[in-house]
């Protein structure tokens, strides 16, 4: 890892140690409590600051944890705000419940392979923005123009978009994806086109210009343009999107993510950021010690937090 303390301010330190040492509401007011020689006036101003964080995510954290193979997984969060002025909020589908609930959703692409959950790059969907898939794809582009190799890319049945799938297609990269049951699959919705629990054929999806590989398993549906794929593999591979999950969930009950109640778009792009440094910094520490990402955070939260903002680097020496 670089010397982040030549890119990290002494307040930016702070508040990812407020991060990593507890999992309390992550508000400036919050934070400045646990970090006793910072006010909460000065973590504000670190998430106004003009930072290309996202640049700095790859730069600093992640580009030397990626290599060849492994799995690029697409994949969006939601969760509510109890407000009605915030910017980049507005009614959002939540899994979760069920139902839309007003609050702000976010795109992931993650890199995954073994116990490894990297997140390389998030956006922030908006209302009368472009859509996911649009910000899907300007992250797939971004992991290219920086080379990765995927063995696969994987997504859930929102993310199987035509678009999507003729752009990874053109690139030379294996795809799989769940698809829906209404999708049309050599002229028939695929729920007609086998009456049986399980099916697998070879054909054309609407909108894809290129042959896709479909395997049936009761009511779910997956496509692949890796033609060779036996049909058990498929699914094999499939369940390597699953990470994604847990890494939702991480940031959410360990690193903030949904937790800050600064109202500007850019105060809340900054903490998002912040809390990928964190999960990241994590890891390769819990790794490197032989623990478990849980198992190493309960060994922080009974530690006292350090309030020298060069022991983050420290830490990130230790990884």
């Amino acid at each position: 890892m670089h010397n982040i303390s030549t890119v990290i301010t002494p307040a930016m330190a702070m508040y990812l140690i407020g991060l990593l040492y507890r999992n309390t509401r992550t508000s400036c007011v919050s934070l400045a409590l646990l970090c006793a020689h910072v006010s909460h006036d000065t973590l504000r101003r670190v998430l106004y600051q003009k930072v290309p964080w996202s640049r700095r995510l790859w730069n600093l954290f992640v580009q030397g944890l990626v290599s060849t193979g492994g799995y690029l997984v697409i994949d969006d969060t939601s969760w509510e705000r109890f407000t009605r002025v915030a910017e980049a909020v507005s009614w959002v589908w939540s899994s979760s419940v069920g139902k839309p609930v007003w609050g702000m959703q976010v795109v992931l692409l993650l890199w995954t392979k073994g116990k490894w959950k990297v997140p390389l790059g998030m956006r922030i969907w908006r209302k009368g923005g472009p859509s996911k898939v649009a910000l899907a794809i300007g992250l797939l582009r971004q992991a290219r123009r920086r080379g990765l190799q995927p063995a696969y890319v994987l997504s859930d049945s929102w993310y199987a978009a035509a678009e999507i799938m003729n752009l990874l297609d053109g690139w030379g990269w294996h795809y799989e994806r769940r698809l829906k049951r209404n999708r049309k699959f050599g002229g028939h919705s695929l729920r007609t086109t086998w009456p049986h629990r399980y099916g697998h054929a070879q054909g054309e999806l609407r909108g894809v210009d290129h042959p896709v590989f479909v395997v049936k398993d009761g009511r779910r549906y997956w496509g692949t343009n890796d033609l060779t794929l036996p049909v058990r593999e498929v699914k094999t591979h499939y369940s390597h999107r699953q990470p994604s999950e847990e890494t939702f969930r991480l940031l959410k009950q360990e690193f903030g993510w949904g937790n800050c109640s600064c109202q500007k778009h850019q105060a809340q792009w900054a903490h998002l950021h912040l809390g990928l440094y964190a999960l990241v910094l994590t890891q390769q520490t819990a790794f490197a010690r032989g623990q478990t990402i849980y198992a190493f955070r309960q060994s922080l939260f009974v530690q006292s937090i350090p309030q020298n903002p060069l022991v983050l680097q420290e830490f990130a020496q230790a990884a």
